[in-house]
């Protein structure tokens, strides 16, 4: 780190500072480390279990099952990088972190968690299709066109994460005093206590995620036109209920994902004192987000859970065999 003179002496300006511990620990350190690193490791372990699934079970051999797989796996790295540093320098509290691995931290585990964001994005304009259009659905999500997005979005989110070192004093890294991904100033004449690079990609983050339930609410009212109108479609279609809790397991993700997004943009990755309990619930939202897409696998489909054994009293269960042979129909 390089220390230099603040104009008017009064304290030293030292690069990554806002990326350092405070060398002791508090009670609020703790929670908040404790937390993050449970949600984290059980977003993991049922994130694993949704990979699994999803490879082993026929069902999913389609367009949506390699898109849920390719959200998940972007899910589990960005709650890697939580399990092994986030959480534990939140916890401990060290000084003297060079500030590169803050940095980097913040790289890998943001552009792992963008990748599954857009990709849930696709999955629920999958979705619609699904259901608006299932006629026309095996021609538009074929096999090729699937690879092609999947190609797309990485290369996408490379070229937006790109913009942090591109643009002038715009990268951030991961505090554990704030508990957050925050910006990092780059000189001591700099006023801003935000990101230029980060502020457009968390307004286009919350936009994305506004517009996939704009799909979703599209989606819904097709659903409910199916259903209670005088579609025929919801008694001669088998397929229909299997597309039904598919878009339910999409729309789980979009309802904690808006809240977690909205919280983003107002705290906007600033290194602020009257921000932290917004940054600690935008950040604990998102990885809430990504479990709640790996249990949501197993509670809405009955045929994962008769697939892992698991029988819940609670949930309405179908013949297994009947409803993978629909699902089997659509790819």
């Amino acid at each position: 780190m390089v220390e230099l003179t603040v104009v008017n002496g009064t304290e030293p300006f030292v690069y990554g500072s806002e990326l350092q511990g405070r060398g002791h620990v508090t009670r609020t350190d703790f929670v908040v480390g404790i937390s993050m690193w449970m949600l984290a490791l059980f977003a993991i372990v049922f994130g694993l279990i949704n990979i699994y699934v999803v490879r082993m079970m026929p069902m999913f051999q389609n367009s949506f099952g390699a898109l849920w797989m390719t959200r998940t796996i972007g899910e589990v790295g960005a709650n890697i990088v939580h399990v092994v540093y986030s959480a534990p320098v939140t916890i401990f509290q060290p000084k003297g972190i060079p500030p590169f691995v803050g940095i980097i931290s913040f790289t890998i585990g943001l552009h792992l968690a963008c990748i599954a964001c857009v990709c849930h994005q696709v999955v629920s304009t999958n979705r619609m299709i699904a259901v608006c259009f299932p006629v026309n659905y095996k021609n538009i999500f074929t096999k090729r066109v699937t690879k092609i997005i999947i190609i797309y979005i990485s290369v996408e989110v490379t070229i937006f994460m790109a913009l942090y070192f591109v643009v002038p004093c715009s990268i951030i890294g991961y505090s554990p005093k704030f508990y957050e991904y925050v910006f990092i100033k780059c000189r001591p004449d700099v006023e801003r206590n935000y990101s230029l690079a980060g502020t457009i990609i968390n307004r286009a983050c919350f936009c994305l995620c506004f517009s996939a339930s704009i799909i979703d609410v599209v989606t819904l009212s097709r659903i409910m036109y199916i259903t209670f109108g005088k579609s025929t479609l919801h008694n001669n279609n088998k397929n229909f209920k299997r597309d039904v809790r598919f878009f339910g397991q999409t729309s789980v993700q979009n309802l904690t994902m808006m809240v977690s997004c909205t919280l983003i943009v107002i705290a906007n990755n600033g290194a602020k004192r009257d921000t932290v309990f917004v940054s600690v619930l935008a950040f604990h939202t998102l990885i809430v987000t990504h479990l709640n897409n790996s249990l949501a696998l197993i509670l809405f489909n009955p045929e994962v859970r008769n697939f892992l054994g698991l029988h819940f009293s609670w949930l309405k269960t179908t013949n297994p065999s009947t409803s993978a042979e629909s699902i089997q129909q659509q790819r």
